[in-house]
């Protein structure tokens, strides 16, 4: 299983990833001060999505995580693809990525204008994030394929990355087949501790909406 590690307490809390209590209280200011800069540690976050008050809390814990504990890596809740073209974007000097992936979520939680702001300023105040994408393959016929077009196009077919665009492919293609949401929980839990796991060791912040 997955852990969670109590980022205020003296000791570590050990919980199954899939029965832990999401900490939002933790983004709350002067909690800063108790966090310790320890490595392979695992910061959730639980939100309505497109909450205001949620986004600004995240942005603040965010910040300070990578600002004052070095912290680089952000997961949430999207499919690895939608990560990957994210990451492009932070190294884009345009926004027409985060533009396009926009127009895929049209209809979801994602396409608010408070995400958008969320997104952005991220890359103005921490611009070295790497984000990682743990869901199962929404807009799998839209950003997916775009994005396993582009793996391809750039020769780039015998890679993990490539691998993995596959694969969550499949996984979006399973879950709205049998609109199964056990089976949606279940792979966002392995695909977290997957990500986790390449990571060897390094501490990151991820944000589940709080139905998970």
């Amino acid at each position: 299983v997955g852990i969670l590690m109590d980022p205020l307490g003296d000791h570590s809390v050990w919980q199954p990833l899939c029965a832990v209590v999401l900490m939002l209280a933790l983004a709350a200011p002067g909690a800063a001060a108790a966090v310790q800069p320890e490595t392979g540690r695992i910061y959730l976050y639980g939100e309505t999505h497109a909450d205001p008050a949620c986004l600004e809390q995240e942005l603040a814990a965010w910040d300070r995580y990578y600002k004052e504990l070095g912290m680089r890596d952000l997961f949430i809740e999207v499919p690895s693809y939608a990560a990957q073209f994210m990451n492009l974007w932070m190294k884009a000097e345009d926004d027409a990525i985060l533009s396009r992936l926009f127009e895929d979520w049209e209809g979801t939680a994602m396409h608010d204008q408070g995400v958008w702001d969320f997104y952005k300023s991220i890359k103005e105040q921490c611009p070295e994030t790497v984000f990682h994408g743990f869901d199962v393959g929404h807009q799998y016929d839209s950003t997916g394929a775009r994005y396993r077009d582009y793996l391809e196009e750039q020769g780039l077919t015998d890679t993990e990355d490539y691998r993995l665009t596959l694969e969550a492919i499949e996984q979006g293609e399973t879950f709205y087949r049998a609109e199964d949401d056990a089976y949606r929980e279940n792979t966002m839990v392995s695909n977290f501790i997957r990500e986790f796991d390449a990571l060897d060791g390094e501490s990151v912040m991820g944000i589940y909406g709080g139905a998970h």
